[in-house]
């Protein structure tokens, strides 16, 4: 599995339009994820999401419906 250091600078070198998901994941998580849920980690939402297997579609779906549920994703 990428790290989230490494699937953001990916993301970065990448752009976000040819970025992989993880990355697109990593951006979202370390710009808009902490505006739509309050205070969590940008790193362990991430991972528990990754480890999940969600998509950055998902995750955002998710942030926007239900931030309990994202800050869930730190633990898991």
């Amino acid at each position: 599995m990428t790290s989230y250091r490494d699937a953001l600078a990916a993301a970065k070198k990448a752009g976000s339009a040819n970025a992989a998901d993880e990355g697109v994941m990593a951006q979202f998580c370390a710009t808009s994820l902490q505006t739509l849920v309050g205070a969590a980690s940008p790193q362990l939402v991430w991972e528990g999401a990754q480890k999940k297997g969600m998509t950055a579609r998902e995750l955002a779906a998710l942030a926007n419906r239900n931030p309990n549920a994202v800050h869930d994703l730190m633990w898991s």
